[in-house]
């Protein structure tokens, strides 16, 4: 087993997050389809907390793994998802195909059926999407609250463009940093340190040409099924996501640990925002982490506030989980 820190993904920023996940993902397929050991996953404070893996692999092989990986989601009909302007699905080539996450409630239900029977990494994915059963105010299916696309956006269609578009210098800058953003594929808005809000800028940033940092949003993309969407009454929930569409926080632990997929799956559908630290402690985590989820009022485009850190509690929770 190989020890491997990479310092572009940096646990205080969702995008970094979710990018690790994504590459845990990945590993963790290629390792069972290669026989390998199973990977792991933990951060280290290295003046920020970045993704160390435990995994039978060097760099140059991780890279490889991806590009393997990518490119293999040719067929995967949880990215290659799409719809007619009834909500219908349809073939990703069809003329007036839509590429995005919001169907007719039967089209959402065809999806997750196809996917349900299909191999667990689909399932998974799917499973991070929607579910048919909730409806916005359009009678169209709702996504995942980590929806950021909108107007002229749509979401797997960006997410086909990154993965059509992907090279192995794209996951260097990823994996290893700095961050550029200088890249003309497409960006998913997950990037907590890019600040984008208008009251912040001298002008709309809405009209600007953003760049992005194409490896980590695509390894995001894969990390979403480790946040999958269930049904609450009559609200879709997020994991790991509390309020509502317009005043919703994500908020996550960052642990040192290394830990394998299942074992973090578990963890990230805690809260442990009211533990002390000691409770924390016992569960490896070392911070806890939480951004606002801000959206435009015209058309819901979707950014990221900047991380805050969630302070443990002073006395003991009453929500500490049974052991």
């Amino acid at each position: 087993m190989t020890d491997l820190t990479f310092t572009g993904l940096e646990a205080h920023n969702p995008l970094g997050l979710f990018a690790a996940l994504g590459l845990l993902r990945v590993l963790a397929r290629d390792a069972t389809a290669t026989q390998r050991a199973a990977p792991r996953l933990g951060f280290v404070d290295q003046g920020t907390f970045v993704a160390r893996f435990v995994a039978p692999y060097t760099r140059d092989e991780v890279i490889a793994a991806v590009l393997r990986n990518a490119a293999a989601q040719s067929d995967n009909v949880a990215l290659q998802f799409a719809y007619s302007r009834d909500g219908v699905p349809i073939t990703a080539t069809a003329p007036g195909a839509i590429r995005d996450l919001k169907p007719s409630p039967d089209g959402a239900r065809a999806l997750l059926d196809g996917a349900a029977t299909a191999e667990r990494w689909i399932a998974d994915q799917a499973a991070a999407w929607f579910s048919e059963l909730i409806q916005d105010n359009n009678d169209r299916t709702k996504p995942t609250a980590f929806h950021f696309t909108a107007g002229q956006q749509a979401f797997l269609a960006m997410v086909e463009d990154l993965r059509a578009g992907l090279t192995p210098d794209h996951l260097r800058e990823a994996l290893d940093g700095p961050w550029h953003n200088t890249s003309q594929l497409p960006s998913l808005s997950w990037d907590a340190s890019v600040a984008r809000q208008y009251a912040l800028r001298a002008g709309n940033p809405a009209k600007e040409k953003r760049g992005s940092v194409p490896g980590a949003n695509w390894l995001a993309v894969l990390g979403l099924a480790f946040f999958p969407v269930i049904v609450r009454g009559e609200r879709l929930v997020t994991t790991a996501v509390r309020g509502g569409w317009k005043d919703a926080v994500f908020t996550w632990p960052v642990w040192s640990p290394p830990a394998e997929a299942t074992a973090i799956a578990s963890l990230l559908r805690l809260d442990p925002t009211a533990w002390t630290q000691r409770e924390r402690a016992a569960y490896g985590i070392d911070i806890v982490f939480s951004s606002r989820i801000l959206r435009s009022d015209q058309g819901g485009y979707g950014s990221f506030s900047p991380a805050e850190v969630v302070r443990p509690a002073a006395t003991r929770s009453r929500t500490w989980p049974a052991t």
